[in-house]
């Protein structure tokens, strides 16, 4: 069934409407020309239809699919006939930077078992969105995906009272790569009183990258393109070729530069003035509560990509760099000592040295400030390949969390089937959805006496697998050795500084 028209600022929609909840996809937010700031629509009168996912965002494997100045569209879902404004949920997803988009979540469940209003975003990618090219004579092409992400939540909270969500309860939520945009997003001066919750799962260690990094991959994806004479070109370059490029400079990168990332959040001193982490520990976010959620094997399908990812050996390179091959060998033989059956040493300890680690630390910097957070780990195997076969990896929560219960969504982008979930399956996700849903409505992901929050006292960490339950974040010898060789690192540097 079509809805009623509702208006926006750009001009009036209609949406579907099914099983009471109304669907509205493909919203224009902005367009944007290749390389430049997005700026609004240009306004319609008569009611656009959007009951259909707008363009794919340019990315591998989906260029004839693509519009790149038509790209920046939003989905959203809410509940018919709620009687309140109702909490919203705006989400960023993941893809390394290059790849996924807002149609492969379906809001649909959650919105209807909220009750809430569920909006998912599409962002410009890879080099597109993340090529920093203001260094050689283009002046706008710095974080453009990150400005996208602004002027998507700008939108929201311009009209979302008009879907029936309410302007002055937005949740933040970001997963992977949104992770890191969420992140570096909340401490934005620009994204300031329009919301109020954050919510990060599987954000890289690595939040942030240099802004002499990020001219570093312009300059080579320039070289490689022949264009370093003439930057300008590259906003004609055709998309297969500009595409194919960075994927070369990339495979080079992984092998040639300490942190071979090829993109990402940029510390720019313009649309990113400060380090996130900085932000966090000056206390100027105590306000914003905040859940950071990873899976426990994280690494294991970068370690089963054929070849494996680029972050495998450079996550080992800045261990190795840290600790000293010493450390790395101490390190290494403790995980194989302590591992768990089928458990691999190796993919563990790169776990938890990139995911894992790094987000604890950013709790102690937001607990320490006087912020409220929440740490997690989702240890179930959801019986839906590729978790199947590899384990509670990167992505398990995320695909829980967008289920339909009782059964898994397709993801178009991705090219993933959904399917039936198990009893299993269907407990894990139902407490994981219930979580994020009271964490949106109410701030605290579960009542205290069941999921403590964060405090460097305690550091409590949940773990969702069946059943769910509470642990201590530094329990065990792995730890302890962390703890310990990273220790001697700080008490070196120092004995160097003070030499």
């Amino acid at each position: 069934m079509v809805t009623d028209a509702v208006p926006t600022t750009s001009g009036p929609v209609v949406g579907t409407e099914q099983a009471a909840v109304r669907a509205f996809k493909g919203i224009p937010f902005a367009i944007a020309r290749r390389f430049a700031r997005a700026t609004p629509p240009r306004a319609w009168i008569e009611p656009r239809e959007c009951t259909d996912y707008g363009a794919y965002a340019p990315q591998p494997g989906h260029l004839d699919h693509a519009d790149e100045t038509a790209c920046l569209s939003l989905n959203i879902w809410t509940p018919a006939g709620a009687d309140r404004p109702l909490p919203v949920l705006v989400f960023i997803h993941g893809g390394a930077f290059v790849t996924g988009g807002g149609a492969d979540y379906d809001g649909a469940f959650l919105a209807k078992h909220g009750p809430a209003v569920i909006v998912t975003i599409n962002y410009r990618l890879g080099p597109l969105g993340f090529l920093q090219l203001h260094r050689h004579g283009l002046g706008e092409a710095n974080n453009l995906a990150m400005s996208d992400a602004l002027a998507a939540l700008d939108w929201v909270h311009a009209n979302i009272a008009n879907f029936g969500g309410d302007p002055d309860a937005i949740t933040l939520s970001g997963q992977s790569a949104g992770a890191s945009m969420v992140i570096a997003l909340a401490t934005l001066p620009q994204a300031k009183g329009k919301f109020i919750r954050a919510l990060a799962l599987s954000a890289p260690g690595r939040n942030i990258m240099s802004a002499d990094h990020a001219d570093e991959v312009a300059a080579r994806v320039l070289a490689e393109l022949e264009l370093a004479d003439e930057p300008g070109a590259i906003a004609s370059v055709p998309l297969p070729k500009l595409f194919a490029a960075v994927e070369r400079v990339g495979r080079r990168l992984a092998d040639e530069t300490e942190s071979g990332t090829v993109f990402g959040p940029v510390l720019d001193g313009t649309v990113i003035p400060r380090e996130p982490r900085d932000v966090f520990a000056d206390g100027t976010l105590r306000d914003i509560p905040l859940w950071l959620g990873s899976c426990r094997d994280e690494m294991v399908m970068f370690l089963k990509s054929t070849p494996p990812a680029a972050m495998i050996r450079t996550t080992e390179r800045q261990v190795r760099a840290a600790l000293g091959d010493a450390g790395w060998e101490r390190l290494l033989a403790y995980y194989r000592a302590t591992a768990r059956t089928e458990e691999d040493p190796y993919e563990a300890l790169l776990s938890d040295a990139f995911w894992h680690r790094p987000m604890a630390d950013l709790a102690r910097l937001h607990a320490a400030a006087g912020g409220a957070v929440w740490l997690s780990r989702f240890d179930h195997r959801p019986a839906l390949e590729p978790f199947l076969s590899q384990g509670p990896t990167h992505g398990a929560d995320n695909a829980c969390l967008w289920a339909h219960l009782p059964n898994f969504i397709d993801r178009p982008i991705l090219k993933r089937k959904g399917g039936p979930m198990t009893p299993a399956d269907i407990d894990v996700a139902a407490r994981f959805q219930a979580s994020l849903l009271r964490f949106v409505t109410s701030g605290a992901p579960d009542v205290a006496e069941a999921w403590p929050r964060f405090e460097l006292a305690q550091e409590p960490l949940a773990i969702f697998g069946q059943p769910f339950h509470i642990v201590p974040l530094n329990e065990g010898v792995r730890s302890r050795l962390w703890a310990e060789l990273s220790a001697g690192i700080n008490d070196k540097k120092k004995m160097r500084e003070a030499g």
